[in-house]
């Protein structure tokens, strides 16, 4: 269970406090306390000592199955989600069997049913990174039923909701998604939970620009910022900045583009992310080219397709590179676009990505040659790319002339 969490271990109504039940929550407290601080390294020295392919048998340690060992194993499957979502499983999966094995008299039930639902929420994280939607819900599922008996741990309810929420926007089942962020808003602001209340604005705008609603999607954000100046931190405000420039260029504001992406760009560089800054240097280079500046445009995009390069990000200077192939195609020159285009599939095939994305830009490359490729061909093997990133198994629809 993440540390962010609230701990209820009362019902939550309002009720004259009974000494016996305060001195019972007191001591609850010290414990976790104390075993917040005896697992400071154990867990991670345990892991480390253990070939994964035994971490299960992890589950029978003593040392293992208390609060404190929990709330480590959860922080370090959300650390490595977004690297690793396999080892962010598996590190879930042991949560859950640990959580499973304590026995009931260890803690106030409350606290025991926070723990329980958490781990399983981890699951569920890790296996929608992972591509495996369904297995996500039913995991979420589980922790719903654990959690729902409490009318106290709204919150946490909550933060289960908005796993399911973010799950049913990868399966496309964007009503429901909507539905559950609307709910999931209300419940934080009622706790001042001010982080996940910006999430859920974030994964609603990222909706709808995935919807091509980009007036609506930038709008989302726009509240976001002004609803946020005094509290958010650098980076979220750089992110926030980046996506209204991306936005912008695609609602073909691209005064406001430029104005929003140069603040996420001093931002990134700032906080020392020349990555992040050098992907909002590629809205840049959209600007120029839906700008009819298109020599100049790819210019740019090749210089920022350099960086990721340089950085070993494959992927990412293949999406800069489908950039290029499109800015290429609005001049007609064929012959740079399927050039660049099976450039892009060497790197992919050398650096073993994933297959799928191999196979669309395969369907481009031979559309290009073929004469009969267009700017919209592009972006949907861009985007069903980076549908990948959390769709592994998503199937290819090309997109026909």
């Amino acid at each position: 269970m993440s540390h962010e969490s609230k701990l209820v271990p009362f019902d939550g109504r309002p009720r004259r406090p009974d000494p016996r039940r305060v001195a019972e929550f007191a001591a609850t407290a010290r414990k976790l306390q104390e075993e917040r601080e005896s697992s400071a390294h154990i867990v991670e020295q345990l892991l480390h000592d253990t070939p994964s392919e035994h971490w299960p048998d992890l589950a029978e340690r003593a040392e293992l199955r208390n609060w404190g060992a929990l709330e480590r194993l959860s922080n370090l499957s959300a650390r490595v989600l977004e690297s690793d979502p396999r080892h962010s499983l598996a590190v879930a999966e042991l949560a859950v069997a640990i959580s499973e094995g304590i026995p009931e008299n260890t803690y106030p039930p409350v606290v025991l049913t926070q723990l329980r639902t958490h781990a399983w929420k981890d699951v569920a994280q890790a296996l929608a990174y992972l591509g495996r939607h369904q297995e996500a819900l039913t995991a979420l599922d589980q922790a719903e039923a654990y959690v729902t008996s409490f009318g106290a741990l709204a919150h946490d309810r909550a933060i289960v909701r908005f796993v399911r929420a973010t799950t049913l926007q990868e399966i496309d089942r964007h009503d429901e998604s909507f539905a559950l962020l609307a709910e999931c808003k209300e419940v934080f602001r009622d706790h001042s939970d001010q982080r996940r209340l910006l999430l859920c604005g974030i994964a609603q705008g990222v909706l709808l620009h995935r919807l091509r609603k980009y007036r609506e999607a930038r709008e989302t954000y726009l509240l976001l910022l002004a609803g946020t100046r005094d509290t958010i931190d650098r980076e979220a405000e750089a992110c926030l900045h980046n996506v209204i420039g991306h936005c912008s260029v695609d609602l073909g504001d691209f005064e406001a583009a430029e104005m929003y992406l140069a603040r996420a760009i001093q931002l990134f560089e700032e906080l020392r992310q020349p990555m992040q800054a050098a992907k909002a240097e590629l809205g840049r280079g959209r600007i120029f080219v839906r700008n009819g500046k298109i020599e100049r445009g790819i210019e740019h995009l090749r210089e920022i397709r350099g960086r990721f390069i340089l950085h070993g990000m494959t992927e990412e200077a293949g999406l800069c590179g489908l950039e290029i192939v499109e800015a290429m195609l609005l001049r007609a020159d064929t012959t740079g676009a399927e050039a660049m285009a099976r450039h892009i599939i060497a790197e992919f095939t050398a650096a073993a990505l994933n297959t799928r994305a191999i196979t669309a830009l395969g369907y481009l490359s031979e559309a290009i040659a073929a004469r009969r490729a267009s700017a919209a061909m592009v972006t949907n093997v861009r985007e069903y790319i980076v549908s990948l990133r959390r769709s592994p198994e998503r199937e290819f629809i090309a997109l026909t002339a």
